[in-house]
This record gives structure tokens, sequence and C-alpha cells, in this order.
């Protein structure tokens, strides 16, 4: 294939514009004899060429505009380097997210851009509508349902929205504001020593857990601190019925009321989905219902059958492989057959072990981290996965 150098294309190309203007003019009568009508002819030429190179330059940016600027195009441009995330999906409202520098939020739909320069979003729980953003700066927040600003980027901090309130801060001080940025909690408490848990500053049940420092408490949503914050910690539960909390080395269970369900006791607790699971400090288990009826008093979660080694000797003959690349050759080991041990093992509270019966009668309590059998009826316990002690069928210590 013949290259075609820079002045060739160009020198074509000039042909080319000059064959087609004098084409047009042709049209009219017009002749090129002369000097004078060359020279004329000429500047219409060149004219004639800027004005299309001009045009040319002008679609070219105006089509990378389109191409740049378009929501859809643009996530299938940058796939694996941003992102595109649905805001509202009934509505079509989503927030696509540049892999360097700042994304947008738009309408999926019309292709229109609602609000430029957004950093990051953080969308509400539940039947909020306000979504919290950053434009570098400041943060604010917009309505989900259409993109547009409600409460402009004012805030230094801001978290999302829940149950109405949202935590701002201005000034280094922490407020609640609601859905038209009106400040509905203002106590006055320095950010540092006012942190929260659960997503930051949000609303579970109508209470809000907040730390000063040393200890959590709950706050409801007139500001007022309705649990002291003395607690290791305090969880609710999904539907924010029941709180589990912490204080010191016992712990409670609480209702929505936040009334004692469990009284604080050196337990530890579990909520599961319809049941309190407790364990004591002797790792036995009981559980209760949600209302803290007990269930049962002793509870286990896994039972093991024991075998351990005869003293009965057997052979039996395996094939090897021999060194350098030759043939297997028979090898004959003993083994000692395995046989099952009286008692079984189960695990409670903490995974710790016991021993019992076949037929469930306690032997043990849960005391040891594992369990051996070593004999038809003795058993090898550890005490703290390094110390041990012989067990016999009776479970008293025989060594």
């Amino acid at each position: 294939m013949k290259k075609v150098s820079a002045r060739m294309f160009f020198t074509v190309l000039w042909r080319g514009v000059c064959q087609a203007l004098g084409w047009f003019f042709g049209l009219f009568g017009y002749k090129r004899d002369g000097r004078f009508a060359k020279c004329v002819w000429g500047l219409f030429a060149t004219s004639a060429a800027v004005f299309m190179a001009v045009l040319a330059f002008v679609f070219v940016y105006s089509a990378y505009e389109f191409l740049h600027d378009n929501p859809r195009i643009s996530t299938w441009r940058n796939r694996g380097k941003s992102y595109t995330s649905y805001v509202d999906a009934e509505h079509g409202i989503c927030f696509y997210g540049p892999a360097h520098g700042k994304g947008y939020v738009y309408n999926s739909r019309t292709g229109e851009k609602l609000l430029k320069n957004v950093e990051w979003i953080a969308q509400p729980e539940g039947a909020d509508s306000l979504v919290c953003f950053s434009n570098g700066k400041k943060r604010g927040y917009f309505n989900k349902r259409t993109g547009k600003v409600v409460i402009e980027p004012k805030y230094d901090r801001a978290w999302i929205f829940s149950e109405g309130l949202a935590g701002v801060e201005e000034k280094g001080y922490i407020k609640f504001i609601d859905a038209t940025g009106k400040v509905i909690i203002d106590n006055g408490l320095i950010h540092t020593f006012y942190t929260s848990y659960m997503s930051g500053y949000v609303f579970h049940g109508g209470y809000c857990k907040v730390s000063n420092g040393k200890g959590w408490g709950l706050m409801d949503k007139t500001g007022k601190m309705v649990l002291p914050q003395v607690h290791k910690y305090i969880i609710p539960t999904d539907d924010c019925d029941l709180w589990c909390v912490r204080r010191g080395e016992e712990m409670a269970v609480l209702d929505k009321d936040l009334q004692p369900v469990l009284p604080f006791a050196e337990w530890s607790i579990n909520i599961t989905g319809n049941a309190i699971q407790v364990t004591l400090p002797d790792h036995t288990m009981r559980r209760y219902d949600l209302q803290g009826n007990l269930l049962s008093g002793f509870c286990i979660t896994r039972v093991e059958m024991l075998e351990y080694e005869t003293d009965e000797v057997f052979y039996r003959t395996e094939t090897t492989a021999g060194g350098r690349g030759e043939n297997t050759v028979p090898v004959v080991n003993d083994y000692h057959p395995k046989a099952t041990a009286r008692l079984r093992a189960y695990s409670a509270g903490d995974d710790c072990k016991g021993l019992m019966t076949a037929d469930g009668h306690v032997v043990t309590l849960p005391s040891y981290e594992w369990i051996r059998a070593i004999g038809p009826d003795l058993y090898l316990c550890s005490l703290d996965g390094v110390n041990s002690v012989v067990l016999n069928g009776k479970g008293e210590v025989v060594r």
C-alpha cells in the first residue's frame, strides 16, 4: 500500500476544493481568465477552506461534548472505572460517580443533569426522602425523587436522615435537623465526645445511640438522654423491639420502652429470631422467649460420639513408590482398631464441652475446651487448651 505524505494530502485537498468552487461559480458564468479573476477565485477558495475547517472543528467538539456529558454513554465508556447507582428507581433518579473527580445526579429517563459537582452521596433509611451529598467542601441534602436540592450544602459534616431527623455538624457541635433544615435537637455537645453507632447519628425505634467518650447511652427524639452513658455497648434487634445492653461485666435485655425483659446479671446474651439465648458463667445455657419467660434451663448445641484406640494390633500391607522412579513396593503397617466409648461429649455455651450418657444424663458441666476418649470409659479433658485432666465414667478425676 502506497504511503501518503502530509504534503500530498493537503495538495490533493486544495485541488479538490478549487475544482468544487470552480464548478460552483461556473454555474453563474464566472470565468477564471485574467490575473485578477484568478486572485479573486483563490481568495474565495481559501475562505471556503477555512470555513470548512472551522465547521469540522465545531462538529467534532460538539460530538465530544455530547458523548462526554451524556450519562448513558459516560457510564458505558467508563466501565470498570466508574459506577452508576439508582437513588430512586421508580422516578429514574441516578448518581453517576466517576473514577476520578466529581459526579452528578441525573434523570436516567431524560438524560438531564439535575445536580452537578457531587463528590459522594449517602442514601437514607426507611421512608426518609432526603439524600445527603457532598460537593467536596460542604454537605447538604437533595430529594431522592426529584434530584433537587432541599437543604443547601452548608454543613461541615452531615449524616443520613433516619426517622425524620439527621445529624449535622456546625462549628464543632452536633445538632439534629428535620427535613426543612430546622434544628430540632441542639444539646451543645462537642462532637469529639458525641460519637454514634449504627451508621452514624441514626435513630432506631425512636432512640439514637451516643457516647460521652466513656460509655454509651440512648437519646430520644427530644434530645433527652433516656439511658445513661455508662454502658459498654448497646445493640438493638432488627425491629428495635429489644435492646441488648452491657454494663461492666453484666448484661441485660430491655424492651422498646427500655424496661427490663431480663435484668442485669453476669451472663452472656444473644438474641436470635424468636428467643433469647443466655450463657451463664459456668458455660451452661438457658433459653428464654422474647418476653423473658424461661423456655429451657439447660440447652446443648451438639453431641459427639467419642472413639478410642483399642489395645489390639492389626497389620495391613500397603504399597508405596520406590525412590528414583522405581516400581512400588509393599510396606506392612500396624494399627489399632477403634471402638466407641460409653459416654458422649456435648457442647454448650462458648462451645465448651462436657460428658453425658447415651440416654442424655449429664455427667459433667461443660467446663472443658475439648474431650478425647482414651479408653472404654476413660476421658482426657482439656481445661484451657494446654492443661488436661483424666476423668472416669462418673466424671471423677483419676489423674
